[in-house]
């Protein structure tokens, strides 16, 4: 499979003023969901690495916070799955990894609330990048408190519409 370049345009950060702000679920987190998974292995791993617009990572951290909260509030593993991914695409591009930390703390926390096993989820999408997502692996190495939703400056909350990861910062 070979990805298209052209369609990474959705991740422009001038396209998506106030992306993180919006209501869950928008319709560009259904169209970066299903970016993310034309990633299937290394090969497209890398591709989508090369093809995102210059501070891309951005908009993929927002996404990954945004996926977190509507994988609790529809119970769906495939939006947790695909936060993983733009968590490991932000982290390959980024100058800073440490951007996407609270993404991270946010996709285990909801893996917990959804009843799966962070640790096996976080490999799972490793495994899926043919081991090019290392940051994911190291996460699960720190200490609980220093992984926790409150560590990264949110707590668990609501909005309008259901439950949504607040940032208390």
């Amino acid at each position: 499979m070979t990805l298209q370049e052209r369609s990474f345009s959705i991740l422009e950060p001038r396209r998506n003023i106030d992306y993180g702000r919006d209501d869950l679920p928008s319709a560009r987190d259904g169209q970066i969901r299903d970016l993310l998974f034309e990633v299937v292995d290394g090969k497209t791993f890398d591709q989508a690495a090369a093809f995102v617009p210059r501070a891309g990572d951005r908009v993929l951290t927002a996404f990954a916070e945004r996926a977190a909260s509507i994988a609790v509030r529809h119970q769906d593993a495939r939006e947790l799955r695909a936060g993983l991914l733009a968590v490991a695409i932000a982290q390959k591009i980024t100058d800073d990894p440490r951007d996407s930390l609270p993404g991270l703390a946010l996709l285990y926390r909801a893996a917990v609330m959804i009843g799966h096993d962070p640790d096996a989820e976080f490999r799972a999408a490793n495994e899926v990048t043919d081991g090019r997502a290392g940051g994911l692996l190291a996460f699960l190495r720190w200490p609980p408190e220093d992984r926790s939703v409150e560590a990264m400056g949110f707590e668990e909350g609501n909005d309008q519409q259901g439950f949504r990861f607040l940032s208390n910062w």
